[in-house]
């Protein structure tokens, strides 16, 4: 059976600089140099642990502490390492998470509930995707489940948003779109988010493993720096 680790982390307050210039230093200068870019210290942290948890999630996979070093980026900017080898990683609210599976293709993605405009968005579901969200008894969260269905299933395909929205349509737990056929598995990490995972493998085993960048430092690492959380 093929299986996909799912990676996440959370952070609800901004960390102290010192402690994000060590959690930096982990990351090749690259990397770090388009983290300075974000100007919200919450986009500039969610780049962060979402790096951080695919560098862990490398390891696992038998990859040594330099493998972000060797990332390559196809045509739609969508990251990958190897053709052994597939990741995603989706970040929303507090969350950042990342998927990882071998000889198999995927993508994650997570969004927080929040107050929207249907109207903003009309040209994203079918008429029966509104029909349901309209009659249903939680409408945000029906329209959040619908949209990371969408996402994920882009994400995986690589293509991001080349793939207009409207054109997926969903049935039961499978999207088939342009001749592929994908499978997929909701994420059960917040009541307040909802999360999917889309999967090109119909016989897939799947965890989510909470990652703390924080709490799990080293004894040798916070004698080198003392970790203090912001007030």
């Amino acid at each position: 059976m093929n299986a996909i680790n799912l990676y996440y982390s959370s952070f609800r307050l901004k960390l102290p600089e010192e402690l994000l210039q060590f959690l930096l230093n982990k990351l090749p200068w690259e990397l770090k140099v388009i983290n300075s870019r974000y100007v919200r210290w919450q986009d500039r942290q969610s780049h962060l642990f979402g790096k951080l948890l695919l560098q862990h999630a490398l390891k696992e996979h038998g990859y040594n502490n330099e493998v972000l070093k060797d990332l390559k980026y196809n045509k739609y900017n969508r990251p990958y390492l190897n053709s052994r080898i597939d990741f995603n990683i989706s970040h929303s609210g507090e969350y950042v998470i990342c998927a990882i599976g071998e000889k198999l293709r995927l993508g994650v993605d997570i969004e927080k509930f929040r107050e929207i405009d249907f109207k903003d968005f009309v040209k994203v579901m079918t008429t029966e995707q509104w029909f349901d969200i309209n009659n249903s008894e939680n409408p945000i969260k029906s329209f959040f489940k619908y949209w990371t269905i969408k996402e994920s299933l882009i994400k995986a395909d690589s293509r991001g948003l080349e793939i207009p929205l409207l054109d997926i349509h969903v049935k039961e737990n499978r999207i088939t779109y342009d001749n592929h056929l994908w499978y997929l598995i909701p994420l059960n990490i917040d009541r307040n988010y909802e999360a999917h995972l889309a999967v090109d493998k119909i016989d897939v085993g799947s965890r989510i493993i909470k990652t703390d960048f924080i709490n799990d430092i080293s004894l040798a690492e916070k004698q080198i720096l003392p970790i203090t959380q912001p007030r």
